[in-house]
């Protein structure tokens, strides 16, 4: 349980902490729909969507060997599905900044 633990934390505080880098680098009296953003909107578009996505398929992996050894693999199957709500809520923070 710990070993599942660690991998969604450190996969989250991954995702988090790309997302406050780039909004941290934004020029000042730039908005993050501005041309002058361009870098970091691609990264606050992409890249925390990019490392959940993996997060998830590494999880995924894991799920599938653990049921393939005979190991308990819920657990494993809980995060993919933790992960999966978490890529949707970033996704849809992204979808904002992409309208905004």
């Amino acid at each position: 349980m710990r070993n599942i633990a660690i991998y969604v934390g450190t996969v989250v505080l991954a995702a988090i902490g790309v997302l406050v880098a780039a909004a941290a680098t934004i020029p000042d009296g730039c908005a993050i729909t501005d041309a002058c953003a361009s870098t970091q909107h691609a990264i606050i578009l992409f890249a925390p969507v990019g490392i959940l996505l993996l997060g998830v398929a590494g999880a995924a992996a894991f799920t599938i060997w653990c049921w393939r050894d005979g190991i308990e693999w819920r657990r494993w199957f809980g995060a993919v599905w933790f992960l999966l709500v978490m890529l949707l809520l970033v996704m849809s923070m992204a979808g904002g900044v992409l309208t905004g």
